[in-house]
């Protein structure tokens, strides 16, 4: 699964940047969408259907508490990948 997580990573680093228009430097795993990246709620919307389309995963409809960081989103989407239950949505609005 680690090699997975790095490929993740690598499609979502710039994602994230263009999405929240910030240079990708400023997107690295312990940067918070809000509070370090400054998503507002058009960015979360856009950013978790980019993700969808570009990891072929569904995040909508989960529990959006417990994500915050950009590490969380893609341990997120590694796990939703690999088919784990359970898991809560990457967007913490």
């Amino acid at each position: 699964m680690e090699a997975e997580h790095g490929d993740v990573w690598e499609a979502l680093r710039p994602l994230c940047a263009q999405v929240m228009s910030v240079p990708a430097e400023a997107v690295v795993p312990q940067a918070r969408l809000v509070a370090d990246l400054g998503a507002d709620s058009l960015d979360i919307t856009e950013l978790e259907a980019a993700s969808e389309e570009l990891f072929g995963v569904v995040l909508r409809g989960t529990d959006k508490t417990r994500v915050s960081t950009v590490g969380d989103v893609a341990d997120l989407i590694v796990r939703l990948r690999a088919g784990a239950p359970d898991v809560p949505s990457p967007l913490v609005r």
